[in-house]
């Protein structure tokens, strides 16, 4: 059965590779602007991870692996280099669950990314924010109302 993790790599794997004129994958690729594809997508899967720990009660040994984790022990690691805590100390006082990031693109409840909007200071029009269903089977783009 496909993980969360399957879902946000097929989505990368399919936008990351359209011709420069589609403007999502295009979007996509200035919402990475500071951060490498394995690093954006290691980053919404750890937000993900953290949000799934603070709105549910799921063993966080299946958080881990659903959220595509080579083991527990490195979501452990990540989780406390990232959130400053163990996921079982974060879930007892959790903080925010978004982790920095040079886009400001962040995971967005339940299974998507939020795309910022931009101001275009030249002859490209201004893009409002959108939501993307990243996580789920059949990925959407869905501008959100300003």
């Amino acid at each position: 059965m496909p993980t969360a993790a399957d879902h946000l790599d097929a989505f990368l794997d399919a936008f990351l590779h359209r011709p420069d004129d589609d403007e999502v994958g295009a979007r996509i690729r200035r919402a990475m602007a500071g951060e490498s594809a394995s690093r954006f997508r290691d980053r919404l899967l750890l937000e993900r991870a953290a949000w799934l720990a603070h709105e549910t009660d799921l063993r966080l040994q299946d958080i881990s692996t659903d959220c595509g984790f080579r083991g527990y022990d490195v979501f452990v690691r990540a989780f406390r280099r990232e959130l400053g805590a163990s996921p079982s100390e974060w879930r007892a006082d959790p903080t925010t669950w978004e982790v920095a990031a040079p886009g400001d693109v962040h995971f967005h409840p339940p299974d998507g990314i939020s795309l910022p909007a931009w101001t275009s200071y030249d002859e490209r029009p201004s893009v409002a924010a959108a939501h993307v269903s990243a996580f789920a089977p059949d990925p959407q783009v869905v501008p959100l109302d300003p």
